[in-house]
C-alpha cells in the first residue's frame, strides 16, 4: 500500500449515510501546496471516521488511488480517485468559529469575510487571542472597533474550550452550534456528563458510541450507554414514522447494539432514567409520546359538545343561496351540492372539530367553499392553509379567498395571536405529521374551531405520526365522508377507485385510452417512458417514486428527457471560484424545472414547477423596491402560478430539471396527461399508485411491471403499518369518552 497522503479538503461533493465524497489537495505539513501533485477525488466511508468532513480541512488518508481521465464542457480533467481505507483529521478546517463569528448577531459587522481572514492570519491562536483579550491582535486584522465588538460578543460564549474540542473531534458544523444554542457555555460539561446526549441533536448512535468509547472511555455495560441504546433505537422508529413501537421490536433492535445479554438492563436503565414509557407491549420515546399527548388533549377538547354557528332551518337556507350564486358563477341553470356535501356543511355549523373525507374529484373543494362562505356569514375569521404553497395556492384560486402553507401561518400570523372565534381549515390535511399537528394546536386558542380536509388513502406524511389517518378511526370525531365523483369520472375514477380500495383494476394496454398500463420489462423502461414522454411533451408530467435510486428514478429519467429534446439547446452557466472559469449548471433554455426548497422572498414553493424561457447573456442586477440589491439574474423562469421570475445564484441552488417528479413533490397538483413508470421501490404501495393516478384530468398511463403494481395494490399500505398511539391516547382522555 503506497504511503498516507496528507490532504486539504477543497470542496465536498455529495454526503450519504454510507460516504462522504470530496476533492483534494496534497500538502505538506506546512500547509503548502505539493507540486506537481495530482488533484485528488476521494471517497470517505462513514464507518472510517466519525469526523464530518468540511471544506479546508487536514486529512491524512491511506488507500491505492487510481488515475482517471474524463472530459468536462470539451476540456480533458485527470485526477486521482482514492478509497481511503484509513483517515485521520490533521487539522479542522476552522468552519466552526468562522461560521459562529460570521453568523450570530453577537458579532455584528463581522461577516464571513473578516471572520474567514481572522482565522486564516490566526488560525487556532484565534481562539487564544478572544479568551485572553487580545484586542491588539485582533485590530490587526479587522481594525480596533470590530475587536471591541468580536471581545464583547464573545463574553456571550464563555471560554473557546467547547468549540475548539467540538472542532477537534470532527463533531458537524451544524450540530456544534445546537449544542452552543443549548448549553450555552457549559456545553462541553454536558458531553462530558453523558457523550449520549449527542444523539439527540442528530448524530447517529455508531458516532455517538465511538466518541463516548473512544474519548471518554466509557465501558460496554456504562449505564448511560445502555439507557442510550434505548434512545437510539426509539429514535431511529421515530424516523422511520413511529411514535411507538413493539416491545419486541425493541429488544430486537437493542440486541444489535449493545448484545443480547444487556437488553434487559438497558431497558431497565432507560426506564429509570425517564427516557421511555411503557404502555401494555408497547414503549414510547419521552418526546413523542409528549406530542402525541398533547395533540390528543387539544383535540378531544373540542368534542363532546356542539357549538352551534346556526341553526339548522338557517343553514339549509343559507345552502340554497350558496348554490344559487355557484350557478351563477358557473354559467349553469342550476347547481346543488349533493346529501354527504349538504351533510358536511351542517356539519361545521354545529361542531368544534370536523373531518371531510373522500377521494379525488368527490367534491371535498365545493364543500370548502361553501363552509367558508357559511363561516363568512357567521362572523368567524377562517384561517385557510395547507402543507405545501402549491397546494395552498390551489385552495386560494378554487376558493376565491385567501390561503396560505402552515409554515405560514406558524411563522407570520399565529405569532400575532388570533381570535377566539376564528376557524382552521387545513386542506390536504393527509400530510399532517405530528410535529406540525402539535405546532398548529398549540399556537391557537381552545375556542378555535377546526376542520381537517383530506384523503386518508393519499400518501401518509412524509414526517412522523398520523394525524387525520389516526382521527378516522375515532369514532367520537364527527367525520363526514364524500363518495360521489365529479371532478372527473370514467376510466381514471373507475380505476383510481379500485386502487384505493386495494383491488387491482383490469386495464387496456392500448396507449390510446384514459386510463392505460403498458407492460415493459425494468431494462426497456427509461425508454419507454420516454418515448410515450414525447408523443406530448407540452401536456405530459412524469410522476415517479424515488428521486436517485431505482431504474427509472426522476435524476435517471430526467436525463433521459434532456439528452433527448435539449441536449444541444443553450446551457445555463455560472461561474467557479473553485476552477475559475463558467461550469454548466446543468439546466437549458426551455426545459421544465422544479423548485426543492421554500423560497418565500421569490415567492417559490417547494414542489413549484415553471419552464427557463430567457438566459441573461451576463448577470443582470436586480433591485427591490426600495432600491436595495437582490442579486443578479442569471436567467428567468415562467412559472406554474403565472409569474415570471428571476433565477439568481440562491433560486439556481434549489433548481432542479422538473420532466418527471416524484409523486410526494407533485402531491395536491393536477396535470393534463401523467405517465406512471413502475418499477419496484420501497416506497411503492397503493396510495402511492393512487396518489399519482389521480394527479391526472384528462389521461394516465402506467408503463413497467404489472405484477409489482398488482402486489403493491393489494398488500396493505405503508400508512397502515405505522405504529401511531394518537386514537389510543384520544380514547384515554375523558372528554372522548
Amino acid at each position: 500500500m503506497s504511503a498516507p497522503i496528507l490532504m486539504r479538503v477543497l470542496r465536498v461533493r455529495s454526503r450519504s449515510a454510507k460516504a462522504t465524497l470530496f476533492s483534494g489537495l496534497a500538502i505538506d505539513d506546512t500547509g503548502l501546496l505539493v507540486a506537481d501533485a495530482p488533484r485528488y477525488a476521494v471517497m470517505l466511508p462513514s464507518s472510517r471516521s466519525v469526523a464530518e468532513v468540511e471544506q479546508g480541512q487536514w486529512w491524512r488518508l491511506s488507500g491505492k488511488a487510481v488515475p482517471t481521465d474524463y472530459e468536462v464542457d470539451g476540456y480533458r480533467v485527470i485526477e486521482h480517485r482514492l478509497c481511503a481505507t484509513d483517515a485521520e483529521l490533521v487539522r479542522p478546517s476552522g468552519e466552526h468559529i468562522v461560521q459562529l463569528l460570521a453568523s450570530s448577531p453577537a458579532f455584528p459587522g463581522i461577516g464571513e469575510v473578516k471572520a474567514r481572514r481572522l482565522w486564516e492570519r490566526l488560525g487556532e491562536s484565534l481562539y487564544d487571542s478572544l479568551d485572553q483579550a487580545d484586542a491588539d491582535t485582533l485590530a490587526s486584522v479587522v481594525g480596533a472597533e470590530l475587536a471591541q465588538g468580536l471581545l464583547a460578543g464573545w463574553c456571550q460564549f464563555g471560554d473557546a474550550a467547547a468549540l475548539r474540542w467540538f472542532q477537534g473531534v470532527g463533531l458537524s458544523l451544524r450540530l456544534s452550534r445546537k449544542l452552543l444554542d443549548v448549553y450555552g457555555s457549559e456545553a462541553l460539561a454536558a458531553v462530558e456528563a453523558d457523550p449520549y446526549r449527542l444523539l439527540a441533536f442528530g448524530m447517529s448512535w455508531t458516532a455517538a458510541d465511538t466518541l463516548a468509547r473512544e474519548h471518554f472511555a466509557l465501558h460496554a455495560n456504562d449505564e448511560r450507554r445502555l439507557a442510550a441504546a434505548v434512545e437510539a433505537v426509539m429514535y431511529q422508529a421515530f424516523d422511520a414514522g413511529h411514535t411507538c413501537c413493539a416491545r419486541r421490536e425493541v429488544e430486537t433492535s437493542l440486541a444489535r447494539l449493545v448484545g443480547k445479554a444487556q437488553v434487559a438492563s438497558a431497558l431497565e436503565f432507560a426506564q429509570a432514567h425517564h427516557c421511555v414509557h411503557v404502555s401494555g407491549d408497547r414503549l414510547h420515546a419521552l418526546g413523542p409520546r409528549l406530542l402525541e399527548q398533547s395533540v390528543a388533549r387539544a383535540l378531544c377538547a373540542r368534542l363532546g359538545k356542539e357549538d352551534a354557528l346556526a341553526s339548522p332551518v338557517d343553514v339549509e337556507a343559507f345552502i340554497t343561496r350558496f348554490e344559487q350564486d355557484e350557478a351563477v358563477s358557473l354559467g349553469v341553470p342550476r347547481f346543488s351540492l349533493n346529501a354527504a356535501q349538504r351533510e358536511a356543511v351542517h356539519a361545521v355549523a354545529r361542531h368544534p372539530l370536523v373531518l371531510i373525507t373522500g377521494g379525488a374529484g368527490v367534491g371535498k373543494t365545493t364543500v370548502l367553499k361553501a363552509v367558508e362562505a357559511l363561516l363568512e356569514h357567521s362572523d368567524r375569521h377562517i384561517y385557510a392553509m395547507a402543507l405545501s404553497g402549491r397546494a395552498a395556492k390551489r385552495l386560494a384560486e378554487a376558493t376565491h379567498r385567501p390561503a396560505m402553507t402552515i409554515a405560514g401561518f406558524l411563522r407570520n400570523v399565529a405569532p400575532q395571536g388570533i381570535s377566539e372565534n376564528s376557524v382552521l381549515v387545513v386542506d390536504e390535511a393527509s400530510m399532517l405529521d405530528i410535529l406540525l399537528a402539535y405546532r398548529l394546536l398549540v399556537a391557537i386558542p381552545a375556542s378555535c374551531r377546526l376542520v381537517l380536509i383530506g384523503d386518508p388513502f393519499q400518501l401518509p406524511p412524509v414526517g412522523p405520526g398520523l394525524t387525520l389517518h389516526a382521527l378516522v378511526s375515532v369514532s367520537a370525531v364527527q367525520r363526514v365522508e364524500l363518495t360521489e365523483v365529479r371532478r372527473f369520472g370514467g376510466a381514471i375514477a373507475v380505476g383510481a377507485r379500485a386502487v384505493r380500495d386495494g383491488q387491482w383494476p383490469t386495464l387496456p394496454d392500448a396507449g390510446g385510452e384514459a386510463l392505460a398500463f403498458l407492460p415493459c420489462a425494468p431494462d426497456a423502461l427509461p425508454e419507454a417512458v420516454l418515448r410515450l414522454y414525447l408523443a406530448d411533451p407540452i401536456h405530459t408530467q412524469v410522476l415517479t417514486f424515488t428521486r436517485e435510486r431505482g431504474v427509472a428514478s426522476s435524476k435517471a429519467l430526467n436525463a433521459l428527457c434532456q439528452q433527448a429534446l435539449n441536449g444541444t439547446s443553450r446551457r445555463l452557466l455560472v461561474w467557479s471560484d473553485e476552477r475559475a472559469r463558467h461550469e454548466d449548471s446543468g439546466l437549458r433554455l426551455g426545459e421544465p424545472v422544479l423548485c426543492t426548497r421554500n423560497l418565500h422572498a421569490w415567492g417559490l414553493q417547494n414542489g413549484s414547477l415553471g419552464r427557463i424561457d430567457a438566459i441573461e447573456d451576463s448577470p443582470k442586477p436586480l433591485h427591490g423596491p426600495d432600491g436595495e440589491p437582490k442579486g443578479m439574474a442569471l436567467a428567468w423562469v415562467h412559472w406554474d402560478d403565472g409569474e415570471r421570475r428571476p433565477v439568481t445564484e440562491e433560486v439556481l441552488d434549489a433548481l432542479e430539471l422538473g420532466y418527471a417528479v416524484t409523486v410526494h413533490k407533485a402531491q395536491g397538483s393536477q396535470f393534463e396527461r401523467v405517465l406512471i413508470p413502475v418499477y419496484a421501490a420501497r416506497n411503492l404501495d397503493r396510495t402511492m399508485l393512487y396518489t399519482a393516478m389521480t394527479r391526472a384530468k384528462t389521461q394516465v398511463i402506467l408503463v413497467g411491471d404489472v405484477e409489482v403494481a398488482r402486489r403493491a395494490v393489494e398488500a396493505p399500505p405503508h400508512a397502515s403499518l405505522r405504529q401511531v398511539a394518537l386514537a389510543e391516547l384520544m380514547a384515554e382522555d375523558a372528554p372522548c369518552s
